[in-house]
């Protein structure tokens, strides 16, 4: 469907008809559109376009208008499908009806825009040789933008209501090589591979999604056509997946060939690139039989209003010709995204109280048709996040950036500019910008936004008048003669008003292991008499313990004969390193505190064979973990960070060390818990009168054969608790990993929870498996006669069975509603005598009985009452 004004859509039925057969043509299809209306729509393609193989295509169009914004299902259902489909209702598919329905959303088209549904590309009939690999997509195409997602269901023939007796083609002569299966993101469907030739019959549900919500869904009916043929599909050769920057040329060769000697390959190519109404892909070999092997051209001159958030799909079809028209098919989706070019050449300047942005005026794509370009956001974070630009990621979603600017354009003929005065001195702000791209409703406001590419990261403090500390690294590592390097910079002359703070000029360093109590550290005061001389900016701190403790720095800034502090560096850290032994494993974090920004860094590992640190790794997190190593070998380290201010004259990158650290592997490691299953009495409780013994039987698996971590289980421990709630109990352990099954014997009833544990040869028990907890099954049953005249047999009223039943409220009643018997005692025990003892007559009593039982909250009464009547006699 077009949605093609504020309440109306325009809605296209495409269905696929026997030529041959009168009786499945149709020159109309009653249409219900939802609203509670319905009418019969006329084809619109007269009687059908014939597309070979005794197939024409009917197309049904017809616009309407709603009463109002909701959600609405259009349907409608003819009464018979195909016939002799295997896997709908065999063989008998014909008596099923057809039935296709979309669902979908008026938005506020206001605010949100409007909503059309995919369109898809490639029909519903396809074909498919026994062994041999089917594929098939949609190829659906969203001219909105939104996104799409895929999955297979259990075709329909009414509202709601699947067809009887369906499989899955897969589940006609199932087994390992016969599967199907549908990429839920490209809606590639794939049945490696068919067993018996036929009809098969799949539904697609496909749908849409805008900013994470569904607006519409679809269903995609169609029919596969499995032979006995001895042929294989073409093949093609293209990339699956490419992103480009906006107005660049694809320009790629997509190569066809087939196994099948002396076949001709015809290709087709579908998707949304040939749907754009500006500059529409091309392909060079379309719709020919062509001899193999070839290659065919497929070209794109992308330009700005190509931008999207979602990708493109291309999806090629190479059909070979071995049933004459038509053959085996081969598929390939390509996905293709075209990202918006970053902003250009993004420069800051201080500017009084504020930071200047500016960036290249004009923007390449900054004039596009519907006014698809909104704009730029300006993004700023604390200090810098350096990383590659990638063409398949832009935006700066996850990156650590704030976008403190939405949407602006302004510029001075020059250049684009944007002025942030929400900021302090002293303080680092780094700052990237992004194109900004979105389709707009009818009152201008935009939806499905696109952000391009980053600018350049660009940072600045507003006034450097005080040191940066740019080193802090370990030079030693020892418990009392340990060294750390430290290192900074002055301020810059343009920032510090050497009228106002004459010299002499110092800088004090201070350090210390407690970041709140940092003394003045002896021999490192440096000073000038004026601000341009030089003066060293390095100091190597000495006899410290680095082995086990971290350190901080910031040195004091003095200016004026009278050494007044001008101001103190933000403090910096060293890289401290934690190494935690594990099993066959040592687990490294580390902690720092600087006012830069750390982004790689490498870990280091001593390697006995060379007496060297080599690197084993590198990450950006602050944690890593060194596996596969030998339990009671010793393993050191150290890290190399890399970090940087993103400031001009500075120092980048920074690079510190941490101190070296060393661990023995060791096994902490307790097993992955056992998962229990548990067999009681009460799954065989039918054929049981009177149990002999109350037995739980416990299995469980072994997690050395099944839990990727654990080799060494030593053995289990079965604890057992006799209500939920309260605290378990060990009851039994059993050596060896194999030894994976126990029973319980039990006095009274079987209630009761019970939890299996791991232990490994080390000690190292695991978590307590899945807790289950049996209940009892009370089963009682009673007689409807008995014979209370002593000859032995049948002389007691008693349970027919009477198991888990803790207690009962029994009492019979004579004809004329008085009470002459009751019990508690589930074996109840009557003889035929009232409560006074006196023979009862022979007749029928009526009797009730409330049933008690044990549970795991404590006693309760059974929802299975009894009541009936009783048969006395007393022949003898």
């Amino acid at each position: 469907f077009e949605q093609i004004d504020v309440l109306t859509i325009r809605m296209t039925i495409t269905t696929y008809t026997k030529t041959s057969s009168t009786s499945a043509d149709r020159d109309s299809l009653e249409v219900f559109w939802g609203d509670g209306s319905s009418e019969f729509v006329l084809r619109s393609n007269g009687e059908g376009e014939n597309i070979g193989n005794d197939v024409k295509i009917n197309y049904y169009i017809q616009e309407h208008t709603y009463p109002g914004i909701n959600t609405y299902t259009i349907f409608f259902m003819d009464p018979n499908r195909v016939d002799n489909i295997l896997n709908v209702n065999p063989p008998h598919s014909v008596d099923v009806p057809f039935y296709l329905e979309t669902s979908f959303t008026f938005l506020n088209s206001q605010f949100q825009g409007i909503n059309n549904s995919p369109v898809l590309l490639q029909a519903p009939l396809d074909f498919a040789c026994v062994g041999q690999p089917f594929y098939h997509n949609p190829s659906a195409y969203d001219a909105d933008g939104d996104s799409l997602a895929y999955e297979l269901i259990v075709p329909l023939q009414s509202e709601g209501t699947p067809v009887p007796d369906y499989s899955y083609p897969d589940q006609i002569a199932p087994g390992l090589d016969n599967e199907i299966s549908l990429n839920p993101i490209t809606g590639d469907f794939v049945w490696d591979a068919p067993k018996i030739q036929g009809e098969y019959n799949i539904a697609i549900l496909i749908t849409e999604y805008r900013n994470g919500i569904e607006i519409s869904s679809m269903i995609r009916d169609m029919q596969i056509f499995v032979r006995d043929c001895n042929n294989q599909p073409p093949t093609i050769e293209s990339p699956t997946e490419i992103c480009v920057v906006a107005g660049e040329l694809i320009d790629l060769d997509i190569q066809i060939d087939d196994p099948n000697v002396g076949q001709k390959v015809i290709l087709f190519a579908t998707g949304g690139p040939f749907e754009q109404e500006i500059n529409p892909a091309q392909i060079s070999v379309d719709s020919v039989y062509t001899d193999i092997a070839y290659s065919s051209k497929f070209t794109w001159q992308t330009s700005c209003e190509h931008i999207s958030e979602q990708y493109y799909q291309v999806v090629f079809r190479a059909v070979d010709d071995f049933f004459g028209d038509s053959g085996l098919a081969r598929l390939k989706t390509m996905r293709i995204k075209v990202v918006g070019p970053p902003p250009e050449n993004l420069i800051a300047k201080s500017v009084d109280d504020s930071i200047r942005l500016e960036w290249d005026f004009p923007y390449s794509c900054q004039n596009t048709e519907g006014d698809y370009f909104q704009g730029f956001s300006v993004w700023r974070k604390l200090l810098s996040t350096p990383f590659n630009i990638d063409s398949c990621d832009p935006g700066l979603a996850g990156k650590g950036y704030t976008k403190i600017e939405f949407n602006t354009s302004e510029n001075d003929g020059s250049n684009f500019f944007y002025i942030d005065d929400n900021i302090d001195n002293g303080t680092t702000y780094c700052y990237r910008v992004l194109a900004e791209f979105a389709l707009n409703t009818n009152s201008g406001n935009p939806f499905n936004r696109v952000e391009s590419l980053a600018s350049n990261e660009v940072c600045l403090q507003l006034k450097r008048d005080l040191p940066l500390i740019t080193k802090v690294s370990v030079d030693e590592t020892d418990s009392n003669i340990g060294r750390i390097e430290i290192e900074w910079t002055k301020p810059l002359p343009g920032d510090l008003d050497t009228i106002m703070f004459p010299g002499p000029y110092r800088y004090q360093l201070k350090g210390g292991s407690d970041m709140s109590q940092l003394n003045e550290i002896v021999g490192a005061s440096f000073s000038s008499q004026f601000f341009n001389q030089n003066v060293d900016t390095f100091f190597t701190h000495t006899n410290l313990n680095t082995q086990e403790q971290q350190y901080f720095y910031e040195i004091d800034f003095y200016t004026g004969s009278a050494q007044t502090l001008y101001g103190s560096s933000q403090s910096a850290s060293s890289v401290f390193i934690n190494a935690i032994p594990n099993d066959n494993r040592i687990e490294i974090n580390w902690e720092y505190l600087t006012p830069w920004q750390n982004f790689e860094f490498t870990i280091y590992r001593f390697d006995p064979n060379t007496a060297l640190f080599d690197s084993i790794g590198i990450t950006n997190e602050v944690s890593y973990t060194d596996f596969d190593l030998i339990n009671g070998e010793e393993y050191c380290y150290y890290i190399r960070a890399i970090g940087t201010y993103g400031l001009e004259n500075v120092t980048d990158p920074l690079i510190n060390l941490s101190q070296e650290t060393c661990a023995i592997p060791v096994d902490l490691q307790a097993p992955c818990p056992p998962r229990l299953l548990i067999e009681s009495l009460c799954d065989k409780i039918e054929n049981i009168n009177s149990p002999d013994q109350l037995i739980n039987s416990l299995f469980w698996n072994n997690p050395n054969i099944e839990c990727p971590d654990t080799d060494d289980v030593a053995f289990y421990t079965v604890y057992f608790s006799t209500d939920e709630g309260i605290s378990f109990n060990e009851i039994a352990e059993l050596s060896g990993d194999n030894n994976t099954n126990y029973d319980h014997l039990i006095e009274d009833n079987i209630l009761g929870c019970y939890g299996i544990s791991a232990t490994d040869f080390n000690g190292n028990e695991s978590e307590l498996s899945n807790i289950i907890c049996i209940e009892n099954c009370p089963l009682y049953e009673l007689p409807n006669t008995f014979t209370p005249n002593g000859d032995g047999a049948n002389d007691l009223f008693v349970p027919i069975r009477n198991i888990f039943v803790e207690s009962v409220d029994f009492k019979v009643y004579n004809r004329w509603g008085n009470l002459v018997f009751e019990t508690t005692n589930p074996s109840l025990n009557w003889d035929g005598t009232n409560l006074k003892s006196q023979e009862l007559a022979e007749g029928s009593y009526y009797y009730s009985c409330r049933i008690f039982e044990h549970s795991n909250g404590g006693i309760v009464e059974s929802s299975n009452s009894l009541s009936g009547y009783i048969h006395l006699f007393r022949g003898r």
